[in-house]
């Protein structure tokens, strides 16, 4: 059994567009075993705060904060939130050895107008979706397992129904939603996948949780790339488990991170930024 835990995040990038005009899709491909692996890491780290590990963590650790308040935990909070670099920094170390793979899809929007991104959000993250998803597609076919499924984390209003037709479409008959692209990896239905994706609250599920983790890292990345930050613990992060992306170290553009369009500023400076990972 394989599995894909994954999720969304979305980031301004240096086009002065109104909102954000860059998402990104992604998250970690695991077997049963590794899977149970990593589970364990993160409980471990966890239980270092409390004895039962039974609280949720996220890259952006600070929009957690109405979880813990209603549960009584804000004592927890401003821990974890003071102590976060070190908790962050201590399960990507513990994780680098564990053997899962990143898949993720990057996408940059056109226009720079709010009403024009806005129009065009579902169709770019059907995209960013159908780009991830056809990699896990063509990763599955390689290693040929019994079975494989996608849990992804439960989206906003409206973007079930996008995640839901792409992947019927994508399982049935190895065809995006929009009917214009062919998956490389043929009907999903052939590679063992579940007949449908299922969803599950990150608030309660630990690899939903170190999949939002491994997609703040690559967002930081990203904004290096673009010169919006100098540095960043994500970049530094990224780079211990970079070995985990998808064709590392040599073909992880396309396969571990698959950047659109494939010209631009975006994807000139972000292959860069990928490529030093590996200096």
């Amino acid at each position: 059994m394989i599995r894909w835990y994954a999720d969304n995040s979305e980031l301004q990038g240096v086009w002065e567009a109104e909102i954000p005009d860059i998402l990104l899709f992604g998250g970690i491909a695991v077997t049963e075993h590794t899977k149970n692996e990593l589970y364990s890491i993160i409980r471990n780290v966890k239980s270092i705060y409390k004895s039962e590990a039974d609280f949720p963590i996220k890259w952006n650790f600070r929009n957690l904060q109405k979880y813990y308040q209603d549960h009584g935990l804000m004592n927890l909070y401003h821990k974890l939130l003071k102590d976060s670099d070190r908790w962050r920094s201590v399960i990507f170390q513990e994780t680098s050895r564990v053997d899962f793979t990143i898949i993720s899809s990057l996408i940059k929007c056109l226009g720079k107008d709010r009403a024009v991104l806005k129009n065009t959000r579902e169709t770019v993250t059907q995209f960013a979706f159908s780009n991830a998803l056809m990699r896990v597609g063509l990763f599955v076919r390689e290693l040929n397992p019994n079975e494989a499924e996608l849990v992804l984390d439960w989206p906003s209003e409206g973007q079930r129904d996008i995640f839901n037709e792409e992947y019927k479409s994508a399982y049935q008959y190895g065809i995006t939603s929009n009917k214009m692209v062919d998956y490389y990896c043929g009907p999903m239905k052939n590679l063992g996948f579940s007949d449908s994706a299922f969803f599950a609250s990150m608030i309660e599920c630990s690899l939903l949780q170190f999949s939002d983790l491994i997609v703040g890292a690559t967002q930081e990345m990203v904004e290096v790339a673009l010169g919006r930050k100098k540095d960043s613990l994500g970049l530094s992060l990224l780079k211990k488990v970079r070995h985990r992306l998808l064709g590392a170290p040599n073909e992880v553009i396309g396969r571990g991170i698959v950047i659109s369009p494939i010209k631009g500023e975006l994807y000139d400076k972000a292959r860069v930024t990928i490529s030093s990972l590996y200096d």
